[in-house]
């Protein structure tokens, strides 16, 4: 086999496990979850899934600990972290549901589908909210609300507190004062 051969060879290799990372990729969507805990702790994270996934993958790819029943009209919500009913009487609590929320625009809007009917797409952003219902079985407790951007974007860094500034300085102050003194101390021995 000559040289020109080796080299066609590895670069079609090249090719292909370029082709195949860039047809990988492509087959997965990032997904914004907001959970309101009713303690108001507020979870939230981009999840990252296939494209087919629907909201009940979402949740199972989470972070957070999820109880999930199957039942005959498809995945139910039972309970996130501890909040909630355990997967065999997912509906134990007939007064309060994680309620499952779409944005539309710039709120809310309760889903019509289950967790196992909805298909989110690419940086889209789905919500939970513990919550009661009113007369008419609509939910009455939503999640704040955040854009996938606001979910995605790093932590902003952290600035310290005067007084922490002022602690730092003088501890830097007395560190340069016992350096100094030191010093003169040795040159006067």
């Amino acid at each position: 086999m000559s040289k020109v051969s080796r080299v066609l060879i590895v670069v079609a290799l090249l090719a292909l496990l370029l082709t195949g990372t860039v047809l990988a990729q492509s087959g997965s969507k990032q997904v914004g979850l907001v959970v309101q805990f009713p303690d108001g702790a507020v979870h939230t994270e981009v999840v990252t899934v296939a494209q087919d996934a629907t909201v009940a993958d979402v949740l199972k790819n989470a972070s957070v600990s999820v109880t999930i029943s199957e039942t005959s009209w498809g995945p139910a919500l039972c309970a996130i972290e501890s909040t909630g009913c355990p997967a065999d009487n997912c509906f134990c609590n007939p007064d309060m549901f994680w309620a499952f929320y779409l944005q539309e625009g710039d709120q809310w809007k309760p889903s019509p589908v289950g967790i196992g009917g909805y298909t989110p797409q690419d940086k889209e952003v789905v919500g939970f909210a513990w919550s009661g219902f009113d007369a008419n079985y609509n939910p009455t407790v939503q999640p704040p609300f955040y854009t996938f951007e606001q979910i995605a974007a790093p932590p902003p860094a952290e600035i310290p507190e005067p007084a922490t500034m002022v602690l730092l300085g003088g501890g830097l102050a007395a560190l340069a004062g016992y350096v100094s003194r030191r010093r003169k101390a040795e040159e006067s021995a």
